[in-house]
């Protein structure tokens, strides 16, 4: 795992009404992302996949929460803010 990937968990560690954080799969993806980016992939129930991405790799970060999707959206983004 890279530096932004751990920052990024440590950032959403601190925020309010996430209960846990673990790291799914790793793997390379074809295209190129210019910067560190995270998307919200998928959500069922109280838990939140992400997908942190920088150059050619990807890694998965499963997050389970209390927080609506809207909540959980403005967190990743002012966690994301604080890790670039």
């Amino acid at each position: 795992m890279w530096p932004d990937v751990e920052s990024l968990i440590k950032e959403l560690e601190q925020i309010d009404g996430i209960q846990s954080l673990s790291k799914g799969r790793f793997f390379l993806s074809p295209g190129l992302a210019p910067t560190f980016q995270v998307y919200m992939a998928s959500m069922f129930e109280n838990q939140y996949k992400l997908l942190a991405r920088s150059e050619n790799k990807v890694q998965e970060v499963i997050v389970e929460a209390t927080l609506g999707k809207e909540d959980m959206k403005s967190a990743i983004l002012n966690c994301t803010n604080r890790v670039e």
